[in-house]
């Protein structure tokens, strides 16, 4: 069966170098390689090689590269089954393979090549099958007696350092990528399988390796490229600032950069290649912009690592390298011009001999060899390096995600220049997009400062008139989407000026004429849930009372509409309905309206979720303001509706429904009912609230346990022993708050001293109002409402001896007694 095999590789064999022939047509080269039989194997290799280096060849790319392993692999095991009398695979032979699977870029496929199970296969990229090349490469020559490492140069080791960077992905680092990589023994690709970490790491390794070992192998010493691939492979690794929290299980993004932290230890080595090329007389002008264009694409790479970490300081470090690839940019600008001015002069200069050379890269007459070849050295002579359309983007993505005060102006300058350089021509196929535009928006959005809301309109105003200008229709893709529009929305709503709800009113009415539109002015513009819950956002923040909270619920009912008439994604969420009756507890009106209109709400919720809309039954949070709507409005029989609400929720808690177990905030506003109502005895009603928080193992804090104390110390009546009973839950209270997790304020203490006046004078109360009144000095928490306490609990002279002073204010008393407290 072998023997026919190699029959047929014969026969293609020699097909192959006819085409060769054909395709070189130089006799020399047809010379050479009839007396040279590993050229021709080589040369047959590279023309079905050839074919991956083109996304536009006709050919299956990773067919190509598998069919030149094929090949390669059959050269091996011919040359050593004839006793050594066949072609010998050299150096070049491997590099073209390697370069097969290095065009393959981070490419995945299904193979089973090399497993005696045809039905075998397995998920593999490109550095799985260069890594196999490189050790079958090593298993060669060492049966050869030669010494593999040798037979390794700087051109070989970059493709796999090259595949390393494009096969790499967002990953959370390991620990061992926070030590430091040195005295490297070993390749990568000889590593233990079960030790072998990230492509970034391995690549870092190769580098090192290749930096150590400069001396006794002066062939392997890191170019430019080199380090550039690493920077790439570490910048690819860098892990989104969504991947970071789900998979490390982080709750902040602390930690965050260190994929681009040691990318970003490589780029000096890059600076200095191209410090030494700009100073050197002999370095060509082509060799200065290539490594040019080499530090500016890892700057490139960099630049998107820091904008997809999400840090604290990603927006400034990526302004950084945005404003460092522009530098670079202008220095291209300055040798353009200079080649073109010796173009001018002289026909024979250097620049031409050497861009006429990478137009030609060598004597094949064939596209893909061509292409394979020089692909990645071809840089046209009088085109100036500018930085990417993706560059401008990420830097302007993270700006958009800082709290810099300035970040919006910066986003927009760089949004800007995007513009600018499109406009002038020579930005190639680059060309601004809508990412950029709506993230400026988003930057305005999120902007306290004055005028941003009618900055971020300003750029929808912009954009719009780009995308319909008859005149001009370059623009003409760039049309606003209803992120645009929402992002303008949310500007408004976030906007304290006055009128902005009206200008958030404007925006809902241009989509809906763009979304309904004539004459190539036509958008998909139908306003989502987004867009409904940022104009209920702005209604809500508007503080115009009454009518904020009609207007919000109005644009809730025309959701609930459009969903029933079949529009299934208009379908309002629980955080509105609960944003709508907090709304309704804002409003400031004598009779119980507000609350009706609160709960009204909340059977909606439940109604919807008795009709089969499970998104709407009504959680812990709907309950919760709706109870706190209650105490606001303080109706006179807020706690009875309350302690209604409460029961329902501990009910369904306790039935199994772990979901709706009331929270802190749910009890606190329940106390704040039963403070401002009108029952009696409300220090035991407090007392009650409080157990039923201790057996749900809900932890009381300092407002709980202020609510508890000012509800004792509110009680009215004569009754001396019912006046000890209420103080001693006050004293109860207090002593337990002193005693938990949480801190007293300036309230605690307030109240703690109102609860005082229900002893009868004596030493007793004199001494317990003394000692809780210097622990709240001591604390700096004394206020004026303290101080009026006071004075209740003690007679004139007991309490100038107290104060030493006949004082009326806090301002006339020793500063740090009120230190922690706004006077």
């Amino acid at each position: 069966m072998s023997s026919i095999y190699y029959k047929v590789f014969f026969i293609m064999t020699v097909v192959g170098f006819v085409d060769a022939i054909i395709i070189t047509k130089t006799p020399s080269t047809t010379q050479l390689y009839a007396s040279d039989p590993t050229a021709l194997f080589n040369a047959d290799i590279l023309r079905i090689a050839s074919r991956t280096a083109t996304k536009k060849s006709n050919f299956n790319p990773i067919h190509a590269a598998n069919h030149s392993h094929g090949m390669m692999v059959q050269m091996l095991e011919m040359y050593q089954t004839s006793d050594k009398k066949t072609a010998r695979p050299n150096t070049e032979t491997f590099r073209i393979v390697l370069k097969a699977y290095c065009n393959l870029g981070g490419r995945t496929w299904e193979d089973g090549y090399g497993k005696d199970d045809q039905n075998y296969e397995m998920a593999v990229n490109a550095v799985d099958k260069m890594e196999s090349i490189l050790i079958r490469w090593k298993d060669f020559e060492s049966k050869e007696g030669n010494d593999y490492e040798k037979q390794l140069d700087t051109g070989v080791l970059n493709l796999i350092l090259k595949a390393y960077a494009r096969c790499g992905h967002q990953d959370i680092p390991s620990p061992s990528s926070q030590r430091e990589v040195k005295n490297v023994t070993k390749l990568p690709w000889f590593e233990n399988t079960s030790t072998r970490l990230s492509y970034a790491e391995s690549a870092e390794k190769l580098l090192v390796y290749m930096r150590e070992h400069e001396e006794d192998l002066p062939n392997i010493v890191p170019d430019e490229k080199s380090y550039a691939y690493v920077v790439e492979a570490w910048s690819r690794q860098q892990p989104s600032a969504r991947k970071y929290l789900k998979d490390a299980h982080g709750k902040n993004l602390n930690g965050n950069d260190i994929c681009v932290i040691r990318a970003s230890r490589w780029l000096p080595f890059i600076e200095s290649f191209y410090k030494e090329a700009r100073a050197s007389d002999t370095s060509s002008i082509v060799k200065r912009r290539l490594i040019r264009r080499t530090l500016l694409w890892s700057y490139s790479d960099v630049l998107d690592a820091w904008a997809r970490s999400g840090v604290e300081q990603a927006a400034n470090q990526a302004a950084r390298c945005m404003a460092k690839i522009e530098e670079l940019s202008r220095d291209d600008v300055g040798d353009v011009e200079l080649a073109k001015s010796l173009s001018l002069c002289d026909d024979s200069n250097e620049m031409n001999r050497e861009s006429w050379e990478y137009k030609y890269q060598n004597s094949f007459d064939h596209q893909n060899i061509e292409l394979f070849h020089g692909k990645e050295e071809f840089l046209h002579p009088f085109c100036v390096i500018y930085p990417s359309e993706q560059s401008y983007t990420s830097a302007i993505l993270a700006l958009s995600r800082s709290r810099d005060k300035d970040a919006a102006v910066r986003a927009h300058q760089l949004l800007n220049r995007m513009i600018e350089l499109y406009d002038s021509g020579k930005w190639g196929s680059n060309r601004p997009n809508l990412l950029a535009f709506n993230s400026v928006i988003s930057a305005y959005a999120k902007s306290p400062a004055i005028g941003s809301a009618d900055k971020a309109e300003g750029i929808l105003n912009q954009l719009e008139d780009l995308c319909f200008d008859k005149k001009n229709r370059r623009y003409r893709f760039l049309r606003p989407d209803i992120v645009t529009y929402n992002s303008v929305i949310t500007a408004w709503s976030n906007s304290k000026e006055a009128a902005a709800v009206y200008n958030s009113e404007n925006i809902v009415k241009r989509m809906e004429r763009r979304n309904n539109a004539v004459d190539g002015k036509y958008l998909n513009l139908q306003p989502d849930p987004y867009t409904y819950s940022s104009l209920i956002n702005s209604w809500i923040r508007s503080g115009l009372g009454v009518t904020s909270a009609e207007k919000a619920e109005e644009l809730l009912r025309d959701m609930i509409q459009k969903y029933y008439k079949g529009d299934k994604k208009i379908l309002p969420s629980q955080k509105i309905f609960s944003q709508i009756i907090y709304a309704w507890g804002r409003c400031t009106t004598e009779d119980d309206f507000p609350v009706k209109r609160a709960m009204e709400l909340l059977r909606m919720m439940e109604e919807m979720s008795r009709e089969g809309v499970a998104e709407l039954k009504p959680d812990i949070i709907s309950y919760s303001s709706l109870i706190d709507t209650i105490a606001k409005t303080r109706v006179k029989n807020s706690f009875d509706l309350a302690m209604d609400l409460l029961s329902r929720v501990e009910a369904l808690y306790k039935s199994g429904e772990k979901s709706m177990k009331p929270n802190v905030r749910t009890y606190s506003s329940v106390f704040q009912c039963l403070l401002y109502s009108e029952q009696q005895h409300k220090y035991l009603m407090a007392e009650k609230l409080l157990n039923r928080m201790k057996i749900l193992k809900v932890e009381p804090n300092t407002f709980t346990y202020n609510y508890v104390i000012n509800c004792a110390a509110s009680e009215t009546l004569e009754d001396e022993a019912i006046k000890m009973e209420a103080f001693k839950i006050a004293l109860k209270a207090f002593t337990s708050l002193r005693r938990s997790s949480y801190a007293t304020d300036c309230y605690t203490y307030n109240f703690f001293l109102k609860a005082c006046t229900l002893l009868p004078a004596s030493s007793i109360r004199y001494k317990i109002v003394t000692e809780a009144f210097r622990e709240c000095c001591d604390q700096g928490k004394l206020s004026n409402e303290s101080l009026s306490r006071l004075r209740n609990c003690l007679d004139s002279a007991s309490l100038q001896s107290l104060l030493q002073c006949d004082t009326l204010s806090v301002h006339d008393l020793n500063p740090r007694w009120s230190g922690r407290v706004r006077v």
